[in-house]
Order: C-alpha cells, then structure tokens, then sequence
C-alpha cells in the first residue's frame, strides 16, 4: 500500500458521498475517466473491493463500508493541518497559558473559553489554579501568557490589565457552627479569630494572606485544604469558617446546608466584601492574535 495518496482518499469520500462516478467528477472539477482510474488504483493498493459496479449506481461494498470513514478522518486531519498551517502564518499562536486564582468566576471562565475554543480552535490552552503572587511573578518571565487575580496593588509599569469581574466574598460556615448561633450570624468580626478558619492552600504574598485571613483578623487556627471542594466538604461538616466567593456555595445556602455569618467590621464592610479582578498580561511578551482576542474578551464578559 506503499502508493496511496491523498487524492484516491478524496475520490473514494466524493464517489460515496455523491452515489456516482459521474457527480463525484463534477464536484471535483475532473474528467470521469480520472475518477474511474484513481478508484481503480485505490483498490488495487488496498487489495480490497471498494464499490459494487454491478447496479446502475455504485454501492459501497462491506470492506468500503469499513474504510471509508478513515479515509474522511484522514481527509479531515489534512484539513486541519492546512488551517494550522495558515492560522500560524498569520502569526496566531500554537498555545497559550493562562494562570486563574481560584475565586475567579466559573461561568465567567467557562463563557469566555468556550468562544475562545470557536474563535481559535488549532490554539492549545493551558489553563491552571495559581495565587496572584505566583502569577506576578511568572508573567515578566513569560512563563504565563494571561492571568486573572485580584485587585492589583503591587503591580509596576511592566503590566497591562483590565477589570474582568467583582467575586463577592462572605464568611460562612455549617448551621450548627458556633459562629452561627451567634445573634442570627452577627457578631464583632474580632470572635472570627477564636475559632478555625478552613483555607485553600496556595503559595501567597501578603497582600493574598490578608483576604485569605479575613482582612487583618489574626486567626490563631487555619486549617489549608488542597482544593475547593475538600474545603467544602469540611466546612458542612462544621470544621471551622471560610472567606470564600458567594457564587462557589450559592447552593448550599439556598439549600440550607450553609449559613452567610454577618460579622461586623470584616473586611471594613458590615456584610459583605467584593473583590475586584483584573485580567493581566506582561508588556515584554507582546500578545499574538489569539491572546490579544482573550484579554479583551475577559474584559468584554466583565461579570459584577
């Protein structure tokens, strides 16, 4: 099989597509005969029968009932290749990496990267969870194309950024939680730091520590959890409280299983905390088409 080509796959695909060898020519642009020999050839090549002639049309036989959709698969990859190919002419880039703190938004994320897949299909994505320290850092050093994080307080000259979203953050913790009992969920914030606060555990600058530790409550006990939802797990089992989005336990509240706490002074709010997030990006790693596309995509979904 040694001589197979493309173009007897393309035949093969617009003969059965067509039901004939005569549409397949037109479609093709090409005489009959050229058809006839290319299909000819293929079978050869194959050792198999493709197409039943003995009818007025021609059949698919079993053997090209078997191959024709890896013919069409084949068909398609060479496509594929054909519009990386270009795409990579006109300077789109092979992958990007996106650093995401872990309160960002879901549905924002989720939005954004589903029209991204449309817009630029042939663009690997690398997306991973990482604290805004770690994502500062490997920005400049090209490490990370884009980052969504927080409010920037530290940032320099030698970054681009744009509001993206607004995470809501509350304290909340099991109905059966102590704080709970407190006055409906009301207290002076200052009892938060009596009792174990259950924490997402990530590398963190000061600036993180402070949200994750309930802006400048010293808390004597933290307990930090690999990820949301063994923190989750822990909180409704009544483990201690959490600083966390509002949207991540939306359900359990509504459902009962977790109480929004109301204590005063957290935060310098009487209830609640938002949290601004940008989308951010080095200016020594000039965007290609596809991540210039996703900043302003994350700021054209800004979510309040």
């Amino acid at each position: 099989m040694d001589a197979l080509t493309i173009d007897q796959f393309a035949v093969f695909a617009a003969i059965a597509e067509e039901g004939s060898f005569a549409a397949a020519a037109r479609r093709m642009n090409r005489a009959q005969s050229a058809i006839t020999y290319a299909i000819q050839k293929l079978e050869d090549q194959s050792g198999l029968e493709l197409f039943d002639r003995s009818s007025y049309r021609p059949v698919l036989t079993e053997a090209g009932k078997a191959l024709l959709p890896r013919a069409q698969r084949i068909l398609a990859e060479l496509e594929q290749y054909r519009l990386h190919a270009r795409r990579m002419t006109m300077g789109i880039e092979h992958e990007l990496r996106l650093a995401v703190h872990p309160f960002v938004s879901p549905q924002l994320l989720a939005k954004v990267l589903f029209d991204f897949e449309e817009k630029f299909p042939s663009v690997h994505l690398h997306a991973w969870t990482e604290s805004k320290a770690i994502a500062v850092d490997a920005l400049p050093r090209r490490e990370v194309d884009l980052a969504l994080m927080p409010e920037l307080v530290s940032l320099g000259a030698g970054f681009e950024h744009t509001f993206c979203s607004e995470i809501q953050l509350v304290v909340a913790a099991a109905p059966n939680h102590p704080l709970a009992q407190l006055d409906g969920g009301a207290f002076p914030a200052a009892l938060l730091r009596d009792h174990r606060q259950l924490v997402m555990y990530m590398k963190i600058a000061d600036e993180d520590l402070n949200v994750m530790r309930g802006y400048g409550m010293d808390v004597i006990n933290i307990w930090r959890v690999m990820d949301f939802e063994l923190q989750r797990v822990l909180l409704l089992a009544g483990a201690g409280w959490s600083a966390l989005p509002r949207a991540r336990i939306e359900d359990d509240v509504v459902a009962g299983r977790l109480v929004v706490l109301r204590p005063r002074g957290w935060g310098n709010a009487e209830q609640v905390l938002k949290l601004p997030f940008f989308v951010v990006r080095a200016t020594n790693n000039p965007p290609g088409p596809a991540a210039r596309w996703l900043f302003d995509c994350f700021a054209k979904n800004a979510v309040v």
